[in-house]
């Protein structure tokens, strides 16, 4: 046996449990043996180690106490054999002694993490047999605990009380008549944005807005989409749909109304539905079946902008669009006056416009900036969405982004916003 094959290392008894905090770092239990130690110089009341199938992790050294383990074995020719062997994942293969030397045959072991193979000569065919039990049995035994050991590490991962609020949905394919029948409500279906809107615009909008109060969807671009540009999310979201996916790396309106949507709520990503969506009587495109919800009249001064440049050469012409984005009823766009070749500090005069809006929940304020030429063709310069439920009264600088939602520097509008509530009349 060749016995620069092993170094000799330091073994070391873990004194108490060690949750890893880094990718870097072992986990471990009490009284777990940790094998193969180093003692980084570079790190001091760290050390590096073998466990559980981890090689050379870190670990705390207040965690741990040093053992003693046994003493390296003298062989007949006065070559010694120290350190150890990991078993785990380890070959082990029994042929006979070409060399003979008096032991007829050789139990070769070849170890998962070695680059050589460690030979063991015994006299006899009996001895072979019983070594090879054993090993084998070794090897199983290591293979079992490094099992363990894993999922230990896993377990100690995830934070049990991240775990205990985590509800599992099931993902299956949508079955109308399935459906019909009851809902499941951890069952979850996704859809083309083709079938959603089918589903939606045509044949089961009742159905379809029912599904939505009880279960999840996620609705997805169409694959037909080869330029990665986005439908429209707004009736998916009105209609109830929980996960409306779109193509992030396109910087269109789509994106930029899904970047609005989910700046309620301290851009979290989670938006909860108001409580008129989950009656009998919804329908996202009747104002009558929405109830308990104030309707506002929203008055909007565009007073002026500044650094409202062009991508090309030359200067700006700009003009503001207004928009009101939501329910098919409240939804209306209004545009301002095109101030002439003024993009670095453009003064609009009585620049007024009104919206009423009988649903809020589901309105986004959208204003966009666009640079009109003389033939009356239209460059976007840059654009600012919000939720009307999140928009506040008085003199506001409204911040403008690009297509990506990125911000602009300096680009900015001024605007007066005024906001009063009515009655289902619109007085």
């Amino acid at each position: 046996m060749d016995p620069s094959a092993f170094t000799p290392k330091i073994t070391v008894k873990a004194k108490y449990d060690y949750t890893a905090r880094r990718p870097d770092e072992l986990s471990f239990c009490c009284h777990a043996i940790i094998t193969n130690v180093t003692k980084p110089a570079e790190s001091p009341g760290w050390w590096r180690g073998d466990y559980g199938g981890a090689k050379q992790f870190y670990f705390p050294t207040a965690y741990v106490e040093e053992i003693e383990v046994a003493g390296p074995i003298q062989e007949d020719d006065g070559s010694v054999i120290q350190g150890s062997l990991d078993m785990n994942g380890a070959v082990v293969e029994l042929m006979q002694n070409r060399d003979r030397n008096g032991f007829e045959w050789v139990l070769r072991i070849i170890p998962s993490t070695a680059l050589i193979a460690v030979d063991i000569a015994v006299q006899t065919q009996e001895q072979a047999e019983e070594w090879l039990g054993a090993i084998q049995k070794a090897t199983h035994i290591a293979t079992q605990q490094d099992i363990q050991h894993k999922e230990m590490e896993r377990t100690y991962r995830i934070a049990k009380e991240l775990s205990n609020i985590i509800i599992y949905c099931r993902s299956i394919s949508f079955n109308l008549e399935r459906s019909r029948r009851g809902f499941v409500f951890y069952e979850m279906s996704s859809f083309p944005e083709t079938k959603a809107e089918k589903l939606i615009c045509q044949t089961e909008k009742s159905f379809f807005l029912k599904y939505h109060q009880v279960q999840f969807s996620r609705i997805y671009p169409n694959g037909l989409r080869i330029d990665s540009s986005n439908y429209n999310p707004i009736n998916m979201w009105n209609c109830g749909s929980q996960m409306v996916a779109l193509n992030y790396q396109t910087g269109d309106k789509p994106m930029q109304l899904n970047q609005a949507k989910f700046r309620d709520n301290g851009a979290c990503g989670y938006l909860l539905k108001p409580e008129f969506m989950f009656r009998d009587e919804f329908d996202p495109n009747n104002k009558d079946t929405i109830s308990n919800v104030e309707p506002l009249v929203v008055t909007i001064k565009i007073m002026a902008g500044r650094h409202l440049c062009r991508s090309k050469k030359g200067m700006a012409s700009p003009t503001v669009e207004v928009e009101i984005i939501g329910a098919p009823f409240d939804s209306a766009v209004k545009h301002t006056k095109r101030i002439s070749d003024n993009g670095f500090c453009p003064i609009w005069q009585d620049e007024i416009f009104e919206f009423t809006v009988y649903n809020p929940h589901f309105a986004l304020l959208r204003f966009a900036v666009q640079d009109e030429d003389a033939f009356g063709d239209s460059n976007f310069i840059g654009q600012a969405t919000y939720p009307l439920t999140c928009i506040r009264e008085g003199y506001r600088s409204v911040w403008l982004k690009n297509a990506y939602s990125e911000d602009l520097e300096l680009a900015s509008l001024v605007v007066h916003v005024q906001i009063r509530n009515c009655t289902r009349n619109g007085r």
